[in-house]
């Protein structure tokens, strides 16, 4: 059965108005991915990392090169300087850009398939997901690879109703743009036999398209990533480093385990009941349908999630193209309900109530980034902490600190001796042994400390582990925090969860 076809009677009356209603939602979403994202390059760990490849121009290949490359050029087009805290929020612009584009490509393939009602309502559930607000403000490959992995999907949809050679090479760029976005953009390759498996077995095309999808994969995958071919050894070194972090997980903690179910609780908090529901009626209507499209697309975002399962190394952000997907399904879903119930109103109904609680899930995240712990926490310590006081902060507590110059500008320093250490407990064995050394203060944070409580941590104990998981049992056994915020379920980075606790006198709980 082939899939049915856009609501638009003509296409020289249904472009222009797609056109304007494309660049609508584009602006929407990069607007709203913009808010509040001038926050200090390094409070994500990971951010400063980026901007210094952007300086040095020397790239380390942690990931293929589609989101440094952006902003490399970016950078050039508008001449900026190399400060870190200019070039982090240009990141950030291009991560948002991305974000809107993977948005409004899923729109775009939702018109294609359903018509209007499906363009509006994947690309509105889409634009109020949370997890795409929040992973548009950094400055990370993760929206590239959301932006690669729709066009692939529109670009298979090209193929799969009208294949040739044109099609075939489309998708075939489209498919070596999402490689070069993330190692794990490779699985884009999966959907895309289907799709040309289908269309040769239906006699629409020969065997000659697997050429022309090769050649688009393979020269759109070698001109992004070309400075790959002039840096080898580095290449090579960091994708085997890559390798080993998917085999094995994090160095130290994880144990090895295969975190079977830690995607079933992203996919619950990363998406909603309405959802859900919208998610259970696009399944069923879509096998109804027997499309192979329809159906890969209905597949695919659970076969990613069990394939994320499979690695030890785990980040609610790898999610984020299966929960496009599922906001992809869930906007066709709500078109599809009004062929399978009699009730009208049903289905506006049904689409109103999906976007209202899309919206009470992205509010908390809006807040958390207009609010930033570590300044309220810096102001609290000029305050209250004496001026002759010596303060022990974590890694994730970014105290400032006279040998990080660079901060500077970001960071004024506090008039306290500060001294920055990984873990409070690399000070000593116990906090009175701590406050022996002179220091008065500590501040820790649960994005440092909180490894050594992790319910799978538990299970596989190093005595050094265990050493670190005592000294703050007892730091919390018999000491009280003078100043907390605790860790936020939405901006972590602005929100690492920080307390204050002092040493000296001992400060003994009641």
């Amino acid at each position: 059965m082939s899939p049915a076809a856009p609501t638009p009677a003509t296409p020289s009356r249904a472009l222009p108005l797609l056109a304007l209603a494309a660049l609508a939602l584009f602006a929407a979403t990069l607007w709203l991915d913009t808010r509040q994202n001038g926050f200090p390059y390094f409070y994500h760990p990971d951010e400063p990392d980026k901007v210094d490849q952007l300086i040095t121009h020397k790239w380390n290949f942690h990931h293929p090169l589609l989101m440094l490359g952006t902003a490399e050029t970016v950078k050039r087009l508008i001449h900026a300087p190399d400060k870190e805290q200019t070039l982090v929020v240009l990141g950030r612009w291009c991560s948002a850009a991305f974000a809107a584009g993977g948005v409004l490509w899923l729109a775009l393939l939702a018109w294609r398939v359903r018509g209007w009602g499906a363009f509006w309502m994947a690309g509105l559930l889409l634009l109020t997901s949370h997890q795409v607000y929040e992973l548009a403000h950094y400055f990370k490959e993760d929206t590239s690879l959301l932006f690669a992995m729709a066009l692939a999907f529109l670009a298979l949809h090209v193929h799969h109703r009208s294949p040739g050679w044109r099609s075939a090479l489309f998708a075939g760029a489209a498919c070596g743009l999402s490689f070069a976005a993330k190692y794990l953009g490779v699985v884009i390759l999966i959907p895309a036999a289907v799709i040309l498996v289908a269309a040769q077995r239906g006699k629409r095309t020969g065997g000659g398209q697997w050429a022309w999808f090769a050649l688009g994969f393979l020269a759109i995958a070698a001109a992004v990533n070309f400075p790959v071919f002039t840096h080898l050894e580095v290449f090579t070194h960091s994708f085997g480093r890559e390798t080993v972090l998917v085999e094995h997980g994090e160095k130290g903690y994880t144990g090895g385990q295969v975190p079977i179910f830690e995607y079933l609780h992203i996919f619950v908090a990363d998406t909603t009941p309405a959802m859900w529901a919208l998610m259970v009626v696009e399944v069923i209507a879509a096998w109804r349908r027997g499309d192979v499209f329809d159906r890969m697309m209905v597949v695919f975002p659970f076969a990613f999630m069990l394939l994320l399962s499979c690695s030890t190394k785990t980040n609610d952000r790898y999610f984020l193209p299966a929960t496009a997907l599922f906001c992809y399904l869930a906007g066709l879903g709500t078109v599809d309900l009004a062929r399978l119930v009699s009730a009208r109103w049903l289905p506006p109904v049904a689409g109103a109530v999906a976007l209202a609680v899309n919206g009470l899930y992205l509010a908390p995240y809006m807040t958390s980034f207009a609010h930033d712990d570590r300044s309220e926490m810096l102001a609290w310590i000029r305050a209250n902490i004496p001026a002759d006081a010596t303060i022990a902060g974590e890694d994730r507590a970014d105290l400032p600190n006279p040998d990080r110059e660079e901060r500077l500008a970001v960071q004024p320093l506090l008039p306290q001796k500060v001294i920055e250490v990984k873990y409070a407990a690399d000070l000593g064995s116990t906090p009175d042994a701590v406050a022996a050394k002179g220091i008065s203060y500590i501040v820790i944070s649960e994005s440092d400390f909180g490894i050594f409580f992790r319910k799978a941590a538990k299970n596989h104990l190093t005595p050094a582990f265990q050493e670190k998981r005592d000294f703050y049992q007892a730091l919390f056994d018999h000491y009280r925090p003078v100043w907390e915020r605790p860790r936020g379920q939405s901006g972590i980075y602005l929100h690492p969860g920080l307390y204050i606790y002092r040493l000296t006198p001992r400060q003994d709980k009641i």
